[in-house]
């Protein structure tokens, strides 16, 4: 990276390595991901176990006279699959190896996701196909609007393959929109994942009042990635003059107010040499993605939608210029239901034992870590309503009856909890 963050990835590597090999010489994937580790490790080491049965797939000799085509057979083959990845077994130094790169690389994307994508999914090739795109994004869990409009625009256009300018322009274009959605605390509070993963490394539990910090060079790598160039000097003056070398997101925060304030300014000064011109009907830019209201879930990275479908998606392609546009309606504000600080341990607390396998049976596909991934997601939203996408992602990518009783049981319970915080 040009920067030195050495002391954050060995703590959370040597974090990691105790919640799961520990002295052992041997770990099944079922128990790293059942373990109580950052989910972009768990993504990571499960993303590496799929391509390494894929290979192996490909290596086996396979007779046309056995129907292997039949969905019957297809069918049992996944579910062989899924055990055969469960219970795939790391020795000591395949762990150590993969660990090694899973916490490098999660680190790297999360400081810099522009430039990770387009060196990790195109390198140095022209074009690729877009299914290995797929694969590789699964290595991927923040930020996750790149991956949601990546697969959409794949999926909308009928790719087969995409080029590498086409790739890069794509993924500037999504990143610029979003940050031009978002005030001065909500694209702080964008640096959220990256505060995550650092703190994932402390072996100490955060206090009720202490606050998670960040390497001030890991928040100049991030903004310089976003092409944020007033921030990332500012944040560079601040290092170098004032000897600050950890902020808060509050600080962090104050100080893209700061540039904003001096952007401000000198635009107002500028715009006051100019004569003034009034437009009317001033027609849209469809060079430009569209994003209205909050779309893009500052907590989560995730594109958001209301609970009850009062947030409107209208997708809008350009036909001359392959890029994603998206038009969003209004906000419904009933949904906005403070979380306040909610806890994981109480969103485990709400359900019993038996209710957590029907969840897990019914809902997720009988993998237990995707509920705890699940939960883990909902701890870290803003309100009632961000955390109402997550359920409605949820159901749709699990095709399961958001009327059901099982769903029914899963929202009511979550949303009695952010009701009743929301009163304390």
């Amino acid at each position: 990276m040009g920067y030195i963050f050495e002391a954050e990835i060995d703590a959370i590597i040597h974090s990691v390595r105790i919640k799961t090999i520990g002295e052992e010489d041997e770990i099944t994937l079922k128990k790293t991901l059942n373990a109580k580790i950052h989910p972009a490790i768990k993504a990571y080491f499960k993303a590496e176990v799929e391509k390494m049965l894929e290979l192996e797939r490909g290596l086996e000799y396979r007779s046309k006279k056995f129907p292997y085509s039949l969905p019957e057979v297809k069918s049992l083959e996944r579910q062989i699959d899924l055990l055969l990845i469960q219970n795939y077994h790391f020795n000591k130094q395949e762990f150590e190896t993969l660990l090694d790169e899973s916490v490098h690389f999660q680190f790297n994307y999360l400081c810099r996701p522009q430039w990770t994508l387009m060196n990790f999914i195109i390198g140095e090739q022209r074009r690729i196909s877009t299914s290995v795109i797929e694969k590789r994004l699964k290595y991927t869990v923040d930020y996750a609007y790149f991956s949601e409009l990546i697969k959409r625009y794949i999926i909308e256009h009928g790719l087969a393959e995409i080029t590498y300018e086409e790739f890069k322009s794509i993924i500037e274009k999504i990143d610029c929109e979003v940050i031009a959605q978002h005030s001065n605390i909500e694209l702080a509070n964008m640096t959220r994942a990256l505060f995550d993963f650092v703190e994932s490394g402390k072996m100490t539990p955060q206090t009720e009042f202490e606050q998670q910090t960040l390497p001030i060079n890991a928040a100049i790598v991030f903004f310089e990635d976003k092409k944020l160039d007033d921030i990332r000097l500012r944040l560079e003056f601040e290092r170098d003059r004032n000897r600050v070398l950890q902020l808060t997101a509050e600080r962090l925060a104050e100080i893209i107010e700061i540039v904003k304030t001096e952007r401000e300014v000198l635009e107002s000064e500028s715009t006051s040499k100019q004569p003034i011109i009034m437009e009317e009907n001033k027609p849209i830019n469809k060079d430009e993605l569209i994003f209205e209201t909050a779309e893009v879930d500052v907590k989560t990275n995730m594109i958001s939608k209301s609970a009850e479908e009062n947030l409107v998606v209208k997708e809008v392609f350009n036909q001359d210029e392959k890029a994603p546009k998206l038009v969003f309606g209004e906000d419904d504000e009933k949904y906005f239901i403070s979380a306040q600080g909610i806890s994981q341990k109480e969103i485990q607390g709400l359900f019993s034992n038996s209710e957590r396998k029907i969840l897990v049976k019914k809902i997720f596909y009988d993998e237990e870590p995707a509920l705890d991934a699940i939960i883990t997601e909902i701890s870290l939203q803003q309100n009632w309503k961000q955390a109402a996408v997550i359920l409605d992602t949820l159901f749709v990518t699990n095709k399961v009856d958001p009327f059901s009783e099982v769903a029914v049981l899963f929202t009511d319970k979550l949303f009695t909890l952010f009701k009743n915080i929301n009163k304390s």
